[in-house]
């Protein structure tokens, strides 16, 4: 029997029992422990976003924080790790997300409904090209989008969106659905859910006392300026995994996941930037807005 989550047993009809990818062939002949990463991706798709808060991490606040997903893998394994665990490799790698499907007629609306303009069509087309962008890069990381729900826009969605009143459904029961599952079928692995949203944790809840005790969370640093995430992260931190939360700011952390070819953490702010060259040895790692310009002084 399945635990009593909402909308799991619907969640994971939706989906193939034989995950993404080929990690479940030939495991019934090894005994080996694979890393399975579940992403809330809405949710980090926020945080990444102008003024989310991996993007406060850096010195350009105002700029999308440019994730690299291969590198945040490479940080999920080392933290498994760092926790006197071993673990052999990835295994199942998903991001749930829910992107509007644009209708073919959309540009026509401004003309067939009252108070719905132009700007308003052209704001949503680029929310969800930045979405597909976002996907994209997880998709080069290795995730399935098997868990990305599709949505027609409505005349009522795109209104609540104006309102700035939408909220996205499903994502969060399928997240829970996939992380159950992967419980309930692969105890031995490790199993990293990947958010902030706190209506997330009672399925950590069930997965972890019921299942298995190879769960634990990434999410952001309980010191962000959010109130609701400050709170979400703190109960994480008093759940009581084995393995403690990845917090992606914490101790450089962001400095570790972000793209970039050479990417420091400044010494003046302690903010996280990336340069197309090394910084010389003799020379101190400063961002943008504590290098000095000429005559000796900082920028303002």
């Amino acid at each position: 029997m399945l635990p009593d989550v909402p909308d799991v047993r619907r969640s994971l009809s939706a989906i193939p029992l034989g995950g993404s990818g080929d990690w479940a062939r030939g495991r019934s002949e090894r005994l080996l422990a694979d890393l399975n990463v579940f992403i809330d991706g809405s949710w980090l798709f926020r945080q990444c976003g102008p003024s989310g808060s991996l993007a406060y991490a850096t010195d350009r606040p105002s700029e999308r924080f440019p994730l690299d997903f291969n590198r945040l893998n490479e940080e999920l394994l080392r933290h498994v790790e760092s926790q006197g665990h071993h673990c052999d490799g990835l295994g199942e790698l998903v991001f749930a997300a829910s992107i509007l499907s644009l209708p073919s007629d959309i540009d026509d609306w401004p003309n067939r409904y009252p108070g719905i303009r132009p700007e308003n069509i052209e704001i949503t087309r680029k929310a969800v090209w930045a979405r597909e962008a976002f996907l994209r890069e997880a998709k080069k990381g290795g995730y399935s989008d098997e868990a990305v729900l599709r949505p027609e826009l409505r005349e009522w969605t795109l209104r609540k969106l104006i309102e700035g009143r939408f909220q996205e459904k499903q994502i969060d029961s399928l997240v829970v659905a996939l992380l159950v599952r992967a419980a309930i079928t692969r105890p031995d692995d490790f199993h990293v859910l990947i958010t902030g949203d706190a209506d997330l944790l009672p399925a950590v809840r069930v997965a972890h006392a019921g299942f298995t005790t190879n769960i634990f969370v990434a999410t952001t640093h309980p010191d962000e300026l959010d109130a609701r995430h400050r709170q979400t992260s703190y109960s994480l931190v008093e759940f009581g995994l084995k393995i403690p939360p990845y917090f992606m700011q914490n101790k450089g952390n962001a400095e570790r996941i972000i793209e970039g070819a050479f990417p420091y953490r400044c010494e003046e702010c302690g903010h996280v930037f990336v340069q197309d060259r090394a910084i010389a040895r003799a020379e101190r790692p400063r961002c943008s807005r504590c290098r000095p310009i000429s005559g000796g002084r900082q920028r303002e």
